[in-house]
């Protein structure tokens, strides 16, 4: 093209100055392959850094999420990133991601728990470890003392009422939104699915047809999982807007990628939207994540109660004034994720015991609750600090017979019994509340755990 301008140019002084842009030009790009070339062989903080902020799993600076939480929620996060030795070939390697949205149908290939956490492609080489800390005590303690009092007693609604899911143009198409994967990363999927719903100025349901979680009977017959654990997410099937949709053939089946792969979808840090159905004008991405994540988890008051209480009689714990663990094991392994070694939870809980009155005061170190998957890290906690006080639902004796004590797998959900499900999903929403609500938070940013415990 560059050269058609210099042999259409009439004039020589149009000749030269399209010739200089023609070496221009390739200068430019030959430094910009040199440069795209040295930085797919290198790990180094520069791309640590961009994919971190392609990711959006958290902002990429302490000084960012310090801008935003001393306006918020009065916290810090800072993040700490771990190589991990990954060859070449695994670094492009398909995800697990893209192999079970390839199969999502077949029962045996079911996708990771987590699997949308990070959409992986060739990039997932590092493991994080996120670390929440209170950026002023006392207001933190403030903070977490309201959010407790709302998590934990009939006021949820006033402070966070449910959110319209039929507010939406009653002739727009009706968007179906997959559950999909493990509990917090179907619930993360439906969030953004909601998000782009309420843009698009339609509503949605949730289309549970083609879950894991949704195991059919003996019979064959699927009977909804959600409805099991949680108040009503999106519009009911029998809705008249759905059945309405269905007769007029304005169902959209919408995939999870959708509302992940884009970053606006995604609603990433400094990210602005418009959602004039949700009463917002304006909003930042997090800032609406962090709202609207409070209004959408709204676990049924049995398993609510049963959270409370195992906190506070079980365990001992008072919003603010102890630590948590989040210890994630099971699948991930299959996810060339690399796990987080113990003593890296135990050296930066260490650094960050100076954030608790008590140990100020008389060296007495808080109570730290672990959330696992994996209840034999107990032990070996334990053995690590033998005078610190651990506190675990893996202690609990009722919790004996919940599923994956051993690591969690969502290919093995098909195989659970009622009674396991419903143990593993107790003691999950439990830890759920305990991580929200310590002061201290450590856990694993690529899971979706700690992402939702992050904006809860």
């Amino acid at each position: 093209f560059m050269m058609r301008i210099i042999m259409h140019a009439r004039s020589t002084q149009q000749k030269l100055a399209s010739m200089a842009l023609v070496v221009c030009a390739a200068a430019l790009l030959m430094v910009f392959c040199l440069f795209s070339a040295s930085n797919i062989h290198t790990t180094g903080k520069w791309n640590n850094q961009l994919l971190r902020r392609r990711l959006d799993e958290l902002p990429t600076s302490v000084e960012e999420i310090a801008n935003f939480y001393i306006q918020n929620a009065n916290r810090t996060v800072a993040v700490e990133e771990r190589e991990s030795p990954v060859s070449a070939e695994q670094q492009i390697a398909p995800s697990n991601e893209e192999a079970a949205t390839q199969d999502s149908t077949q029962e045996e290939t079911a996708p990771q728990e987590t699997t949308a956490s990070e959409p992986q492609s060739q990039e997932l080489v590092a493991s994080s470890t996120v670390y929440l800390l209170s950026k002023h005590e006392l207001e933190a303690t403030k903070h977490l003392t309201k959010l407790h009092s709302d998590m934990c007693s009939a006021n949820w609604d006033e402070s966070h009422p449910p959110l319209p899911y039929d507010c939406c143009d009653p002739n727009a198409p009706v968007n179906a939104v997959p559950l999909f994967g493990g509990l917090t990363n179907a619930l993360k999927m439906i969030l953004l699915g909601g998000v782009k719903s309420w843009e698009e100025h339609r509503c949605f349901f949730v289309d549970e047809s083609q879950s894991h979680l949704n195991k059919p009977d003996e019979q064959g017959v699927r009977h909804g999982f959600l409805h099991k654990y949680m108040e009503p997410i999106g519009l009911p099937l029998d809705h008249p807007m759905v059945v309405k949709a269905r007769e007029e053939n304005r169902i959209a089946q919408r995939d999870w990628s959708e509302f992940w792969n884009d970053l606006h979808a995604r609603r990433a840090y400094g990210d602005v939207s418009k959602l004039p159905f949700l009463g917002f004008q304006e909003i930042e991405g997090h800032n609406l994540k962090r709202n609207l994540i409070r209004r959408l988890w709204r676990p049924h008051p049995k398993y609510r109660q049963a959270s409370c209480s195992a906190m506070e009689i079980t365990h001992g714990l008072k919003p603010a004034e102890y630590m948590a663990f989040s210890v994630r094991r099971g699948d991930k392994g299959e996810e060339k994720f690399s796990f987080t070694e113990l003593s890296e939870y135990i050296n930066e809980a260490e650094k960050q015991l100076h954030r608790f009155s008590t140990f100020e005061q008389n060296q007495q170190v808080p109570k730290i609750f672990v959330a696992t998957d994996d209840c034999s890290v107990l032990p070996e906690f334990r053995n690590m600090r033998p005078a610190w006080t651990f506190v675990s639902e893996c202690d609990v004796e009722e919790n004996s017979k919940a599923a994956a004590q051993n690591g969690f797998a969502l290919r093995d959900f098909k195989k659970w019994g009622e009674a396991a499900e419903d143990a593993h999903f107790t003691k999950f929403f439990t830890e759920i509340y305990a991580m929200a609500m310590s002061r201290v938070f450590i856990g694993v940013g690529y899971t979706n755990v700690s992402w939702w415990v992050y904006f809860l």
